[in-house]
């Protein structure tokens, strides 16, 4: 898995050359952020396809940074672990323990089956914010509202948005938006980057898409909302 790389976040020197011997072991390049200001820094400057995050780096983080760490978890494959410096060993959070007790067997399967799977990628330089916009959405472009979907934004930039859907959607698919709190609600084109189906992780079911045509008004609105709430 030479083509996978993970970023671990953790606060603690120990448990973070636990888990770096860990995913070296299975063959895996990784980074180390010591905190999840620096995990936004780091992830917004490479491309990962997971993220390895520590409990209590987690737990004993601020009301700030938690924001951080939740928009980025829901963003990317995560695994929660902690470790126990008693014992000198990796565990699993009680969620992750409930799908497979055995630690080592867990990552292997997350590092296989979810972070391979899932395309590098980095966070985006744009500013994006958690914001909640009512829309339909339609897989044709002749957009008809008898056949679109009922959605919202998790949260939006001038790029793109994440949209919240129980439905599949592939990567590289378009689709077309019409955003009912705008003034010019005509359909707008948008390519899927990423998406994550519904009953994965706990994470919230969606897809990251990127605008790919946005009108002068459209454009406008948006950075209304964004920079003149």
């Amino acid at each position: 898995m030479t083509d996978t790389k993970i970023l671990i976040v953790v606060s603690d020197a120990e448990a973070g050359d636990a888990y770096v011997h860990a995913l070296e072991e299975i063959g895996v390049s990784c980074d180390v952020a010591h905190s999840f200001q620096q995990m936004s820094e780091m992830a917004t400057s490479n491309a990962y396809n997971g993220m390895l995050v520590d409990i209590l780096a987690l737990v004993r983080s601020s009301k700030e940074d938690k924001v951080i760490a939740y928009e980025c978890i829901n963003l990317f494959p995560v695994l929660r672990v902690k470790w126990d410096a008693r014992y000198k060993r990796m565990k699993l959070s009680p969620l992750e323990q409930g799908y497979c007790p055995d630690t080592e067997t867990a990552l292997r399967y997350f590092l296989e089956n979810r972070c391979k799977a899932f395309p590098a990628r980095s966070l985006r330089n744009h500013t994006r914010k958690q914001i909640n916009l009512s829309l339909l959405y339609c897989v044709e472009e002749t957009f008809s509202e008898e056949h679109a979907h009922r959605s919202f934004t998790i949260n939006l930039s001038l790029r793109g948005a994440f949209l919240h859907t129980m439905l599949p959607l592939r990567e590289g698919q378009r689709v077309w938006l019409r955003f009912l709190e705008f003034a010019d609600r005509s359909p707008l084109a948008a390519t899927v980057r990423w998406s994550r189906p519904w009953g994965v992780t706990r994470c919230i079911p969606g897809a990251g898409v990127q605008f790919e045509g946005l009108t002068e008004e459209q454009e406008q609105e948006i950075g209304k909302i964004l920079y003149h709430p």
